[in-house]
């Protein structure tokens, strides 16, 4: 598939089912009651209880996420039935520590000068707009201040992730969906760059950069429309639920999806290359 093919695709397969949009939305509405509350008690005992408890909410996502990857390397059209929780859970475990560790590179620096790694895990999610905040500063404060002010690290440490780390966090995580979600396989380097090699390190990346670019305007017209629910009905409805109930579920979905197909074109790829004498 080309890059358009699967951008249009992914853009046009969460709306195949509503209902499931909504159900993930709904688990994803559970987390943010716990994630919401760690920088609230940031000061006190509570903080890593309610972490866990967001980080363990989370594995059902995850592992959805995952999920979704596996039903598109089948090339199934429909959104995968909410079932089997408990190797949903376990396959969302298995994510998150592929991601965790995926993470340990660019929190090196964090770690080195001493800075607290919850703030970097707590907004990990929304490392784009963390960038965008940083770049903002820049402009308006000037550099000599912000690199004073310490968020020359932070964003440092989000380029890092955004730019080297996810897109290939995300092919490590495919590469595990597509071996019946085996652990090694994550962490199978050189069949990962493998994979990426048969893509096409352009096509990947040109890929990655419009699927980023799908994410910031799905964000940017839900920030909209919720600005414009909370001045009309906002005694109704929280922008805040909007965004936890239908924004990051398409986008969480949006993104399995465009990743298993990326992938899959690796594979398509490769064989096309192949000779049938060499099959």
């Amino acid at each position: 598939m080309s890059i358009k093919e699967i951008i249009i695709d992914s853009i046009k397969y969460p709306f195949l089912d509503w209902k499931k949009i909504l159900i993930l939305g709904f688990i994803v509405v559970i987390y943010t009651i716990p994630h919401d509350m760690v920088p609230i008690n940031l000061q006190n005992g509570f903080t890593y209880p309610f972490l866990i408890i967001a980080l363990l909410i989370n594995c059902f996502i995850s592992g959805y996420f995952f999920k979704i990857i596996q039903y598109s390397l089948k090339d199934t059209r429909e959104l995968p039935k909410f079932r089997k929780w408990v190797k949903l859970f376990k396959n969302g475990f298995k994510v998150t520590c592929v991601s965790l560790i995926y993470s340990i590179p660019a929190t090196l620096p964090l770690i080195i000068l001493n800075l607290p790694l919850i703030n970097y895990y707590l907004y990990l999610p929304d490392f784009i707009i963390v960038i965008i905040g940083a770049i903002a500063q820049i402009y308006l404060q000037g550099y000599a201040t912000w690199l004073l002010q310490g968020y020359a690290t932070t964003f440092f440490v989000y380029m890092l992730y955004c730019l080297i780390i996810f897109p290939i966090s995300l092919i490590a995580i495919t590469n595990m969906a597509n071996n019946d979600g085996k652990w090694s396989y994550a962490f199978k380097l050189k069949a990962i760059f493998d994979k990426i090699k048969n893509i096409g390190w352009i096509k990947f990346y040109s890929w990655y950069f419009l699927a980023s670019v799908i994410t910031l305007l799905v964000l940017l017209i839900g920030i909209t429309l919720m600005f414009t629910f909370s001045i009309l009905i906002h005694k109704y409805l929280s922008p805040k639920l909007i965004d936890s109930l239908i924004l990051t579920p398409y986008i969480y979905i949006f993104f399995a999806r465009s990743t298993a197909l990326i992938y899959n074109s690796a594979i398509k790829s490769y064989y096309s290359t192949v000779t049938p004498n060499t099959r």
